[in-house]
């Protein structure tokens, strides 16, 4: 198999927070929070649906009282005579149960849609997690990289700050003009407004990341390099059957399915079944009330079947087949989406990796230019506007050095993530 190699960050003892420290905390966002009770209320809602499977007990009590007493009339040569067929005073009690016996598959085709839609709750909860990490991960590199360049320039000025001194020298004995004295001093100001701007551009990143992961972010501390190797095809595999949105999108085809088979339901006839002990009486007694038994229990069934209603249960079971079918279609285009997407991260990889060699031999050009700068200058061969360029090149050099090497760890924190959320920890724990 294709392998894919790259530099992979490893945790070490730090002061900082480092990035393992920091990715635990991504338990602790408050929109992870709010999805979990949401998957939570929709596991409740599942357990609820199940119930639908079991037979209802009720206990009823009622009382009420008649304006009239109930009569009957009979007719006598002639003549209508009224006889009371009860009381004003009626009181009813009853124990009732009831089971659905057959549904046409309704009952179990509700549960099986709960039990999909709970699954796919927690399978959001799961991708929604993913995605924490991945934004995580970005604003740690990107703090990271504000940091690394923050360090770049305080060299940079520390640098500048003893050409000024020698060049302060050269001036007071009218060795260089004034121009190139403010030149020096210009370019200080310049890297002191940069080291601000930096500055302030990496509280705003930490604030950004306490504010995901709702927890107080002081430091990004990110680990050496070390190389190790990935497999391409392997993942990829592990995206298409097990990431959590390709799950997600699965468990939707289970609800669709679930729909088909409630949308046949109304095909088929319903039988009911139904018990009840039932007493009444003209007190709270339930003791009768002289005209008609006080037991009034049953055991009985209902069937029903629809024959026809206009075509309405066909152009549903219709819908629900064009939509499982629609599910299909977007889970085929997500899977082929999942597999660009990789191939663009490997090869991204690739030239990351690229220029990160390019990086180091820049590094290694622009210090030997400045040292060489630097002692032209000490000597009168080189103008103070040479130094500081050469001063601002080598600052800019590491920083992109150090800039690349933040882009290679997010580049295979990445391809972990595009593969699964698993995948991700458990290189976390490895390392």
């Amino acid at each position: 198999m294709k392998l894919k190699t790259l530099f992979l960050l490893l945790p070490t003892l730090l002061l900082a927070q480092s990035y393992t420290q920091i990715i635990k905390d991504v338990d602790n966002s408050l929109s992870l929070k709010s999805a979990t009770q949401m998957q939570q209320a929709a596991q409740k809602l599942y357990e609820s649906t199940k119930g639908k499977n079991y037979p209802t007990l009720d206990a009823s009590f009622t009382a009420f009282r008649l304006y009239e007493t109930p009569t009957i009339t009979f007719y006598q040569a002639g003549r209508s005579v009224d006889a009371p067929m009860g009381t004003k005073e009626n009181f009813k009690g009853a124990i009732s149960l009831k089971y659905p016996l057959f549904t046409g598959f309704a009952i179990s085709a509700l549960i099986d849609q709960a039990k999909f839609q709970n699954e796919q709750a927690k399978l959001k909860v799961a991708d929604l997690k993913r995605n924490l990490y991945l934004n995580t991960t970005k604003l740690c590199i990107a703090i990271s990289t504000t940091k690394q360049s923050f360090e770049a320039m305080q060299k940079a000025k520390e640098a500048t700050k003893k050409a000024l001194k020698k060049a302060e020298g050269f001036y007071e004995n009218g060795l260089i003009p004034p121009s190139d004295l403010y030149n020096i001093k210009a370019k200080m100001y310049q890297i002191e407004a940069d080291i601000t701007e930096l500055k302030a551009r990496q509280q705003q990143l930490l604030n950004t990341l306490s504010y995901l992961l709702h927890t107080k972010i002081d430091s990004v501390e990110l680990p050496p390099l070390k190389k190790i190797s990935l497999n391409k095809e392997a993942l990829l595999q592990k995206a298409l059957t097990s990431r959590e949105d390709i799950k997600a999108l699965e468990a939707a085809l289970g609800i669709n399915k679930a729909e088909i088979k409630m949308a046949k339901s109304h095909n088929y006839p319903t039988l009911v079944l139904a018990a009840e002990l039932k007493r009444q009486g003209d007190t709270p007694a339930l003791n009768g009330n002289g005209y008609i038994n006080p037991d009034q229990s049953y055991v009985g069934a209902t069937l029903q079947w629809n024959l026809f209603n206009g075509m309405s249960d066909e152009k549903k079971i219709e819908a629900a087949k064009l939509k499982e079918l629609a599910t299909l279609t977007k889970l085929n285009e997500y899977k082929e989406k999942i597999r660009q997407e990789m191939e663009n991260a490997f090869l991204e990889l690739d030239a990351l990796h690229s220029k990160y060699q390019s990086t180091q031999m820049e590094v290694k050009a622009k210090e030997e230019y400045y040292n060489l700068t630097l002692g032209r200058f000490e000597n009168q061969l080189a103008s103070a506007d040479e130094l500081s360029r050469s001063i601002a090149d080598l600052a800019s050099a590491k920083a992109k050095s150090a800039i690349i090497q933040n882009e290679i760890f997010k580049q295979y924190q990445t391809i972990l993530l595009l593969t699964n959320t698993d995948e991700f920890l458990k290189r976390q724990r490895e390392h």
